[in-house]
């Protein structure tokens, strides 16, 4: 399995390091952006725009906006920062077995003296570790950046952040390696993995607008991933964490089990 996971690292290293530097880039230009902004108070700035629209980003309260931790939330983290890092997880989560189908590389790594089920679980650690790397990163490059910008913000809000969002980002690399087992190609398992992504985020933003839908906002997972209160309170909600921890593995067993039946 180490030696899988060793090829594997070699193999994705580089677009790592493409995605590390695209998510540097754009926290970057927050960091640089707030202490400009928040010169212009930016709590009358967001007041002319539609209060759906601030809702729908995930800000319910407009003086958070004035805030580095509701700035950077609306303008990154809640989904950015999520699609982003998103679409390289289901990429990943998609080569495991859809895309090493598509390759013809499968029956290649079917002869080497190793399980299926291993097989995904060397690829699983990989794309753990990877989303992990490139979620903790990025809260370590806003708290540098905030040290030269001089924006006040807590390390217990960062690591809380952190925690929850590779949680959310384990949750979506286990439905996605659940549709790797089901599809025959990376691209649709990406787009698919995106399209449910996607989905929950717009219904969870409905939820804050629609009176009608309120009560059905525990149905999204995004109900899960407040990156605002994250970063405000430093607190994690362990029911939260479960849950999304146990979406991770559910994929991940579901995967296993259809792959082990799956005829190459």
């Amino acid at each position: 399995m180490i030696t899988i996971i060793i090829q594997k690292f070699k193999e994705q290293w580089r677009s790592l390091i493409y995605y590390f530097l695209g998510l540097l880039a754009y926290s970057w230009m927050i960091m640089s952006l707030f202490p400009t902004m928040a010169k212009m108070d930016l709590e009358s700035l967001y007041s002319q725009y539609p209060e759906e629209f601030l809702k729908f980003f995930g800000s319910e309260q407009m003086e958070s906006m004035s805030k580095i931790e509701g700035f950077l939330s609306l303008e990154f983290l809640s989904l950015f920062f999520i699609l982003i890092v998103g679409f390289y997880v289901a990429s990943s989560a998609g080569s495991t077995i859809a895309g090493a189908i598509e390759k013809r590389i499968m029956d290649f790594q079917l002869t080497q003296p190793i399980s299926r089920t291993k097989l995904v679980i060397s690829e699983t650690i990989l794309g753990l570790f990877n989303s992990f790397f490139l979620t903790v990163l990025t809260s370590l490059s806003i708290f540098g950046l905030s040290k030269i910008y001089n924006v006040e913000i807590s390390a217990k809000g960062l690591i809380a952040f952190t925690v929850i969002a590779t949680l959310l980002l384990w949750a979506f690399y286990g439905i996605a390696l659940f549709l790797s087992s089901l599809l025959r190609t990376k691209i649709i398992v990406a787009a698919s993995t995106i399209f449910i992504l996607m989905g929950f985020y717009i219904f969870s933003s409905m939820t804050r607008i629609v009176e009608k839908l309120a009560d059905y906002d525990k149905y999204s997972i995004f109900y899960l991933y407040d990156p605002e209160k994250l970063l405000t309170t430093g607190n994690i909600n362990i029911n939260h964490a479960l849950i999304l921890f146990g979406i991770f593995t559910a994929g991940l067993v579901g995967s296993i089990v259809v792959f082990n039946k799956k005829d190459i």
